[in-house]
This record gives structure tokens, C-alpha cells and sequence, in this order.
């Protein structure tokens, strides 16, 4: 009796050495700050090494731009790209979609980073760069050549450092984002079956200086719809009543504010303390009058800048179409969505602010309105299903006339932008990874 019960506590006694063993090496091999801090210097070091290859393959993409639905060259190249660095690779996903997964094999948070890959088809006749568009008709003038070169960089930094990493990263390379169908045929085809995660990442160039950020929490686009508003009559005063109201919907009246404010108008506006860009309800356009037999239909566009704005549209709208001096000619009125909301989720996108303004000094600027106009991006619906942030990456070197202003003729870009977001996305996203954030 006694040998057994002498085998059995010998047993147990090593059981719980081992057990105080592995949870002593565990901890001993957890980063201290001081690890985070020296793993980024390094993916630091590695953004500006890579730099070069990586403005070969912008210039590449730049060169052959692809519509819409037809990214067959540019997936390819993302493809053979991410297996180059051993990622696991689905291709062909929502037409010429393709994501590139590394697992670091270590628990962590699961991290999703999009980049768009279409370009635009285009009347402008000179492209100002030396490496310019060798498809008639096709420009990348919205920065997608960028928003894949980046994404590329930053796919190639994390694998680089995948042993000191923790974690897994999607990389989502989204086809036909300037027709806003790319998303939903990603989603539609099964995104969310290959990967899961917890949090979801974009960016977007725009004309603030290079290597700028700008981001906030909510809307940074506003909330861009159609109202429509059924009068059962064609009487002139009624109609003449029903155009006054949708005039009276606005709450701002500056003559700047509008699509054909300048750039410079706007940023001193989106970041400004007392920004006309925030807390606004704007009538976007004329209003329509459609006479039809017995009836009459007015429509007009209008931007609210967020959902509080939107829901108290909705409320004068109810008041004055409804009542006064259309009451007994009302039919009907509706709000008709137009473009998706990019809103930025709160706890994640004030943890990543957190996170730049700690690590890169000077790089963060905080919006405080919302652009009006109809802009938006169908990184919306990825939004909607995982907690996720957009920003706005400034590429604009003003010192060499270079305005990196989308759907223009003169978009260009500092191609500096490109190792500033490898860096700053590379780190934050590896930070992200980590069950407790390095802020």
C-alpha cells in the first residue's frame, strides 16, 4: 500500500515543479518595454532599408493601372509578393480580392489591414510623373498604387519580425473599391470565413503634408443622403413652401462651405476648434422639382455631418413637411442613402491615436469635423461587422508642387509617404496584436 501511495505523491511533487518551471520560463520570455521598444527601432530600420524595392513596385503599379473588376495583373503581383514572404495566400476572393495571413503561432489579437488595388479611368491627358500610365485612359489618381505598396511594406516589416511577434495579420487587398462594390463581394464571397478579426485597419492618402495622420473617432465622411418629399399638388406657392423648407434644413451658411472650396479652406476648417465642418446639415445641391399629373416631387442632396445631426434632419423634416403650410397637400417624404458612413470605432481609434502621438511626435493631427460632398469608401462595410479605424495619410509636398489631391489631374504624391506608413502601421499593428497594448 504504501509503495503506490510513495510513487503517486513522488508524481504529483514533479507534476508541480514542471509547472512552476514552464510558468517561470513563460514569464521570463514575456517582452519587458524595454523588447517593444527595440522591436521597434528595428521594423524602424527595416521600413527605411526596403524603401527603395518598395517605390519599384509603386512606380510598377502606377505604370499599369487596372479598372475596377479587372485587377488581374496588380493581384498577381500582391499574390506572388506575400508567398515570397511565406504568408498563406487566398486569391480571388470577390472577384481579383486576395489576402495574405501570417500567424505568428502566438496568442494575440487578430489584426486585419485593407488596401485598395483599383484605379480609375480618366480624361486627363498628362500624367505628371516620369513613370507615367502605360494603359491609355487609366490613372492611379486616388492613391491606390500607394495604399497597396504600403500594405506590401508593412505584410513584408511584420514577417520579417514574426519570431518577436505575437498574434495574427490579415492583409486584405480589396478589388473595386471606386465603384464601392469590392467590399460587399468580399463579404459576399466569404472574407469573414478566412479570416477573423478582432480589429480592422485603413488608411487613405490625402493632401495634408507628408507623413501626416489625421483621424478621429465617429464619421470623418459625412452622412451624404437623398431626401425626397411627395406634394399632392402642382401649385406654385405650395412648391415654391416645400423648396423654402428644404432650404431651411441647412444650419450653415459660410460661402465656403461646399464642393468647390478650396483644399486649403477645408483643412483650416476639418481641424479647427470652431470648424463649420462639424455639427452641420448642408443642402449639397439645387432642389429638383418633378411634376407628375396630380403631384409633385421635389429631391434634393444634403450631408449631415454625423448620426446626432441626422436624427434631428429627421425631426424637422416631420415638423416641416408635415405640417404648416404643406399640411394638406403632404404625401410623403423619405431619407435615401447614397454612399456608405465611414465611423471610425471610438475605443479603437482613440487607443491607436494614443498610440502615434506616444511614438511618432508631430505625426498626429486630430480632425474635428467631418468632409461633406458625398466622399466615402466601402471600408464602411468592414466597419460595420469588426471594430475598425481609417485614416487619412497626407502625402502632399507643397515645397515641390506636389498635391496629392484624389480625382484630380495634378494628384501626385511625396513617395516619402510610403516608408512614413510602413513604419507608423507596421508598429501600431503590432502593438494592436498584443493582448496588453503597448500605449
Amino acid at each position: 500500500i504504501l509503495l503506490p501511495l510513495s510513487n503517486y505523491l513522488k508524481y504529483q511533487t514533479m507534476k508541480y515543479v514542471l509547472t512552476l518551471l514552464t510558468i517561470s520560463v513563460l514569464l521570463s520570455c514575456k517582452p519587458t518595454e524595454n523588447d517593444t521598444e527595440l522591436l521597434f527601432e528595428d521594423m524602424t530600420t527595416a521600413s527605411q532599408e526596403m524603401y527603395s524595392e518598395l517605390v519599384e513596385i509603386r512606380r510598377d503599379l502606377h505604370q499599369y493601372p487596372e479598372l475596377a473588376g479587372n485587377e488581374k495583373r496588380t493581384a498577381a503581383l500582391v499574390a506572388d509578393y506575400l508567398k515570397e514572404l511565406q504568408l498563406e495566400v487566398h486569391e480571388n476572393i470577390g472577384g481579383y480580392g486576395v489576402v495574405g495571413i501570417l500567424d505568428t503561432g502566438k496568442p494575440g489579437k487578430k489584426i486585419a489591414w485593407r488596401a485598395d488595388i483599383d484605379a480609375l479611368a480618366t480624361e486627363f491627358e498628362d500624367d505628371p510623373v516620369a513613370f507615367a500610365s502605360k494603359n491609355p485612359g487609366l490613372r492611379h489618381i486616388c492613391g491606390h498604387d500607394v495604399h497597396t505598396t504600403i500594405a506590401l511594406g508593412i505584410a513584408k516589416n511584420l514577417s520579417l519580425h514574426k519570431e518577436q511577434l505575437v498574434g495574427t495579420y490579415y492583409f486584405v487587398f480589396q478589388p473595386a473599391e471606386e465603384t464601392i462594390t469590392g467590399a460587399k463581394a468580399m463579404l459576399e464571397d466569404g472574407l469573414l470565413e478566412v479570416i477573423q478579426p478582432d480589429e480592422f485597419y485603413a488608411l487613405h492618402m490625402t493632401p495634408f503634408p507628408v507623413g501626416t495622420v489625421a483621424v478621429k473617432p465617429n464619421e470623418i465622411y459625412a452622412h451624404y443622403k437623398k431626401v425626397v418629399l411627395g406634394l399632392r399638388t402642382q401649385d406654385t406657392t405650395k412648391i415654391n413652401a416645400a423648396t423654402s423648407y428644404f432650404k431651411q434644413l441647412q444650419n450653415v451658411t459660410d460661402e465656403r462651405f461646399g464642393t468647390d472650396s478650396s483644399f486649403e479652406d477645408a483643412t483650416i476648417g476639418i481641424v479647427g476648434s470652431s470648424s463649420i465642418y462639424k455639427n452641420y446639415t448642408y443642402l449639397e445641391s439645387p432642389v429638383k422639382v418633378q411634376k407628375l399629373q396630380d403631384s409633385t416631387t421635389l429631391s434634393a442632396y444634403i450631408s449631415f455631418s454625423n448620426a446626432e445631426e441626422l436624427e434631428q434632419g429627421r425631426q424637422k423634416m416631420d415638423s416641416l413637411f408635415k405640417h404648416g403650410a404643406l399640411q394638406d397637400v403632404y404625401k410623403y417624404h423619405h431619407i435615401e442613402p447614397v454612399s456608405y458612413v465611414i465611423k471610425n470605432h471610438p475605443e479603437t481609434t482613440k487607443e491607436a491615436m494614443q498610440f502615434l502621438s506616444n511614438h511618432y511626435e508631430d505625426a498626429l493631427t486630430e480632425l474635428s469635423g467631418s468632409f461633406p460632398g458625398g466622399r466615402s469608401d466601402d471600408f464602411a462595410l468592414f466597419q460595420e461587422e469588426i471594430p475598425g479605424t481609417y485614416f487619412f495619410m497626407g502625402a502632399s509636398n507643397f515645397e515641390q508642387n506636389i498635391i496629392a489631391m484624389p480625382h484630380t489631374p495634378i494628384f501626385q504624391v511625396d513617395e516619402s509617404v510610403i516608408e512614413y506608413g510602413v513604419r507608423y502601421f507596421s508598429t501600431l499593428l503590432a502593438a494592436r496584436a498584443n493582448y496588453k497594448d503597448v500605449n
